[in-house]
C-alpha cells in the first residue's frame, strides 16, 4: 500500500520525450485502464482518441499554441466529452434525449476528466511521462474539423505521453489547509496555507522568469509569488486563457441550452 501512495504522490508533468515509440500493448493497456476509471450513471458519456500520425500531431500543437510536445510526443491522446453515442442509442429506441441539459454537459465533462487523470496514472506506471494539454481548447472548432467530432462531442482536454528525457520534477503543492475543510466551507484557513505556499514556490524556484504578462504590469515592485502568478492568470485578457469562444462553440454542437 506505501508503494502505491508513493507512486500516486510522485507525479511531475513532462513535456520533453526521447524518440523511443510506445508499443501498441502499452496504447492498449492506457486506455484499458483509463475505461476502469468511474463513470456516472455507468453512461460511458466520453470517448478517447488516439493520435500517432506525425502530420496530425503537427497540426494539433500548433492548434494548442504551438507546444512542441504535442508535435513530439509518440502518442497524443484527445479525452472528449461524448453525448453523441447516447443520443443515438435514445434515437434508435425512440426515447426522449436530454442531453441538452447543463447536467448532462458537466456528466460527460467529469467523466473524460475522470479517465484521463487514471490513463496518465497507467503511463506513468509503465515508465512514461505526460502532460494535460488544456491548449485543445484554443481553437475547438478547428479540433472538432480535424478529429472529424460529430455534434455533441467537445475536447475536454490532450495528453502528451512518450519516454521521459529527464525525470520529471515533483512541484510543491498547497497546504493541505489550504484545500481540505471539515464539514463545511471556511476562508478560516486559506490565507495562511497561501502565504506558505507562496513561501515555497519562491524556494522552489518555478515562477524565475515565468512572469504572466509583465507588461501589463511595468510599476509592479513586489515579491513575484504564487498568489501574484494566480492572481494575474485569473486577470488575464488573452484569448487563449479566458477561451471566451466556448459557450458559444458548446452550445453549437448541442451543449448547455437549458
Amino acid at each position: 500500500m506505501s508503494s502505491i501512495l508513493e507512486f500516486l504522490n510522485s507525479h511531475g508533468s513532462v513535456r520533453k520525450f526521447t524518440g523511443q515509440e510506445i508499443s501498441e500493448e502499452d496504447e492498449m493497456t492506457i486506455v484499458t485502464t483509463a475505461e476502469r476509471s468511474p463513470t456516472s450513471s455507468n453512461l460511458h458519456a466520453y470517448s478517447i482518441i488516439g493520435i500517432r500520425e506525425a502530420d496530425t500531431r503537427l497540426r494539433l500543437a500548433r492548434l494548442c499554441g504551438n507546444q512542441q510536445h504535442v508535435a513530439q510526443a509518440s502518442l497524443f491522446l484527445v479525452f472528449c466529452a461524448d453525448l453523441h453515442r447516447l443520443s443515438r442509442i435514445a434515437e434508435v429506441r425512440g426515447y426522449e434525449f436530454s442531453g441538452d441539459h447543463t447536467e448532462m454537459f458537466i456528466v460527460a465533462t467529469v467523466d473524460a476528466s475522470l479517465a484521463a487523470c487514471r490513463a496518465l496514472m497507467a503511463a506513468q506506471a509503465l515508465g512514461l511521462g505526460g502532460v494535460m494539454v488544456g491548449g485543445i481548447r484554443n481553437n475547438p472548432e478547428d479540433v472538432a474539423g480535424l478529429l472529424n467530432l460529430p455534434d455533441l462531442v467537445y475536447p475536454v482536454m490532450g495528453m502528451s505521453l512518450g519516454y521521459p528525457e529527464s525525470e520529471a520534477k515533483v512541484k510543491p503543492r498547497m497546504p493541505i489547509e489550504g484545500i481540505y475543510l471539515r464539514e463545511r466551507y471556511s476562508d478560516v484557513t486559506f490565507e495562511d496555507a497561501i502565504r506558505t505556499f507562496d513561501a515555497m514556490i519562491d524556494d522552489a524556484g518555478y515562477l524565475k522568469g515565468r512572469e504572466v504578462e509583465s507588461d501589463r504590469y511595468p510599476d509592479f515592485s513586489g515579491a513575484y509569488s504564487w498568489s501574484e502568478h494566480a492572481a494575474r492568470r485569473m486577470a488575464s485578457q488573452r484569448p487563449d486563457v479566458r477561451r471566451g469562444h466556448m459557450l458559444k462553440f458548446l452550445q453549437s454542437r448541442g451543449f448547455l441550452k437549458k
